[in-house]
């Protein structure tokens, strides 16, 4: 779970507000947090603490995630090209971009 609360604490700083967030150790560590960017923008960070990786979603207009970025795993160097590559992706939503 220390990898989760790592990314989950960089997308903060970005500037996202935590919505809700349900954490669940008794699967494996398992996690995830709902941001809200500064428009209103809506998406979510998803750890798998199973399989030891996360990913960001962005919640479409039928309420419907959709995977954005990519998938991090051993992030305890957050200067690794995808730590970089999925805040790039969680910055584009708290400032209310689609992301690419």
């Amino acid at each position: 779970m220390h990898e989760y609360i790592v990314i989950r604490d960089a997308i903060k700083t970005l500037g996202a507000s935590v919505v809700e967030e349900h954490l669940h150790p008794e699967s494996f560590g398992s996690a995830y947090c709902i941001f809200e960017g500064s428009d209103g923008l809506r998406f979510r960070l998803v750890w798998d603490g199973k399989e030891g990786y996360g990913f960001l979603q962005s919640l479409k207009q039928n309420n419907t995630w959709q995977d954005a970025g990519p998938f991090v795993s051993g992030v305890s160097n957050p200067l690794s090209p995808k730590f970089v590559a999925l805040l790039a992706v969680a910055e584009t939503f708290v400032r209310g971009h689609a992301a690419i």
